[in-house]
C-alpha cells in the first residue's frame, strides 16, 4: 500500500501545486486580486469536480483488468477514457465561458468582477489537458505505475514556479500581467502534464488492437461506472463552492481568508487523497482477481492511514497556524493582520473534521474500487447538503454566527459522510457480498 502510496501522493501535491503556486503568486498582488481569483476559482471548481469524477472511472476499471490479467481490457478502459475526456471538455469549456458572463453581472458589491470573469475564461482553456491527463493516470496508476505520472507532475511544477510569476509580475522582458499571468502559467502547466503523459502511456500501457466498438461499449460502462462519482465529488465540492460563494457576502476580506484556509486544508488533504487512491487500486485489484477478504483489508488500512495523518495535521492547525497561512499571505504585514486571524478560525474548525475528512475520501475510494458508486451518491447528497450547507446557512444567518457558522456546517457535512461511507463499505465487503465486475 505505501509503496503504490507514496509517489501517488508526490503526484497529488504537485497536481495541487499548481493552483497552490497560483494563488500564492496571486496572494501577492493583493487582497483585491485574490478575492477575485477565488471567486472566479470558486466557479470553475465545481464543473471541475464534477468531471474529474467522472474521470475517477477509469482506475477500477483498469485495475480490474490489471487484476483479472486482461492486458486487452487495460487497453480497451485507457482509450474509452481519452475519448470521455475529450467529450467532457468540449461541452465544459463553453459553459464557463457563459460562466464568466454571468459573473460580471453577478459578483457582489466591492469584488473586481472583471477580473473574477477574467481568471475563469483563462484557466477554462487547460480543462481538456486536465481531464486527459486524469485519463492516462488513471490508466497508469491502476496498473500499479505510478512513478512516471509523478515525474511528469514534478516537472510541470517547476515550469509553473517560473511561468506563473514571471507573467504575473514581469520578469526580464515579459510584461506584467497580473492575475491573468498567474493563470496563463498553471494552464501551461496543465497541458506540459497532458503531453508528458501522452509519451509515457504510449510507452507503457498494453498497445493492443482494440476494434472501436468495443471502446464504444467501454465509453458507456466508465460512464455509467463515472457519473455517480462525479455527481458524488459535486456535492462536496459544491459544499465548498457555494460556501465560497456565501462568504463574499461577509466582505472580500473574509472571502479571501476562506480561500487561503481552503488552500491550506486542500494542501493537506493531498496526502489522504493519495493514500485513498492506493486504497481504490488495491481494493480494485483484489476485487478484480476475486479476493474480496483482501479488498475488505486494503480498504480499511487505507482508511486507517488516512485517519491518522489527517490527526497529526489538525494538531499542527492547532499549534502553529500562523506558519500554515504564511505559505500564501504575508504574516507579517499590519495590513493582513486581519485576513490572518480569520484564516487561522478556520483552521482551528477544520481542526475538528480533519479526521472524518480523511476517512470519507478513503471510503469513498475504497467504494470505486469495488464499482459501488450509487450509493456513495446518495450518502453524499444527504450529507453535504441538507446537513453541510443547510446547516451551515442557518448557523451563519439564522443563528447569526456568521462565516464560521458556515465553516461548522463543513464540519458536520463530513462527519456524517464518514460514518455512513464506511459503515456501506463493511457492509458491501462482509462475507458472501462482493462480487466480481462484470
Amino acid at each position: 500500500m505505501l509503496r503504490l502510496a507514496a509517489p501517488v501522493i508526490v503526484s497529488q501535491f504537485s497536481v495541487n501545486a499548481l493552483g497552490l503556486i497560483g494563488t500564492a503568486v496571486i496572494g501577492r498582488l493583493g487582497a483585491r486580486e485574490l478575492a477575485a481569483a477565488a471567486y472566479g476559482n470558486a466557479a470553475y471548481y465545481l464543473g471541475f469536480i464534477v468531471l474529474l469524477g467522472v474521470m475517477l472511472s477509469v482506475a477500477p476499471r483498469v485495475a480490474a483488468a490489471h487484476g483479472a490479467g486482461d492486458p486487452a481490457g487495460v487497453a480497451r478502459a485507457a482509450r474509452a477514457g481519452l475519448w470521455l475526456a475529450g467529450g467532457l471538455a468540449a461541452a465544459f469549456v463553453p459553459m464557463a465561458l457563459l460562466a464568466a458572463e454571468l459573473l460580471v453581472r453577478t459578483a457582489p458589491a466591492g469584488l473586481d468582477s472583471s477580473l473574477a470573469a477574467t481568471y475563469l475564461r483563462l484557466y477554462a482553456l487547460g480543462m481538456p489537458a486536465t481531464l486527459a491527463f486524469a485519463a492516462l493516470r488513471g490508466a497508469l496508476e491502476g496498473t500499479g505505475q505510478p512513478r512516471p505520472v509523478t515525474a511528469v507532475a514534478l516537472v510541470s511544477v517547476a515550469l509553473a514556479a517560473v511561468l506563473g510569476p514571471a507573467l504575473a509580475f514581469g520578469w526580464g522582458p515579459l510584461p506584467a500581467l497580473g492575475v491573468p499571468g498567474a493563470a496563463l502559467g498553471t494552464v501551461a502547466a496543465h497541458w506540459l502534464n497532458a503531453a508528458g503523459l501522452v509519451w509515457v502511456a504510449r510507452r507503457r500501457l498494453p498497445q493492443l488492437p482494440v476494434p472501436p466498438q468495443e471502446v464504444r461499449a467501454e465509453l458507456g460502462r466508465l460512464a455509467r461506472l463515472g457519473w455517480p462519482i462525479g455527481l458524488t465529488l459535486g456535492a462536496e465540492g459544491a459544499l465548498f463552492t457555494i460556501s465560497s460563494l456565501l462568504m463574499a457576502r461577509f466582505g472580500p476580506q473574509v472571502l479571501a481568508a476562506h480561500n487561503v484556509a481552503l488552500q491550506v486544508i486542500t494542501a493537506v488533504f493531498m496526502v489522504p487523497l493519495g493514500l485513498a487512491t492506493a486504497a481504490s487500486i488495491r481494493v480494485g485489484h483484489h476485487f478484480g482477481a476475486g479476493h474480496p477478504q483482501a479488498a475488505r483489508r486494503a480498504g480499511l488500512l487505507g482508511a486507517g492511514l488516512a485517519v491518522t495523518v489527517m490527526l497529526v495535521v489538525s494538531a499542527l492547525y492547532i499549534l502553529t497556524p500562523g506558519v500554515v497561512i504564511g505559505v500564501f499571505i504575508n504574516v507579517a504585514d499590519p495590513n493582513n493582520a486581519g485576513l490572518v486571524a480569520t484564516a487561522a478560525s478556520f483552521l482551528l474548525i477544520a481542526a475538528l473534521f480533519q479526521a472524518f475528512d480523511g476517512l470519507q475520501v478513503t471510503a469513498n475510494a475504497a467504494l470505486r474500487g469495488l464499482q459501488d458508486t450509487r450509493w456513495p451518491l446518495l450518502i453524499s447528497l444527504l450529507a453535504y447538503w441538507p446537513v453541510g450547507l443547510g446547516g451551515g446557512s442557518l448557523l451563519a444567518f439564522g443563528l447569526g454566527l456568521g462565516p464560521r457558522g458556515l465553516w461548522f456546517g463543513l464540519t458536520a457535512g463530513l462527519f456524517l459522510a464518514g460514518g455512513l461511507l464506511l459503515w456501506r463499505f463493511l457492509r458491501r465487503t462482509g462475507p458472501g457480498r462482493a462480487k466480481a465486475p462484470v
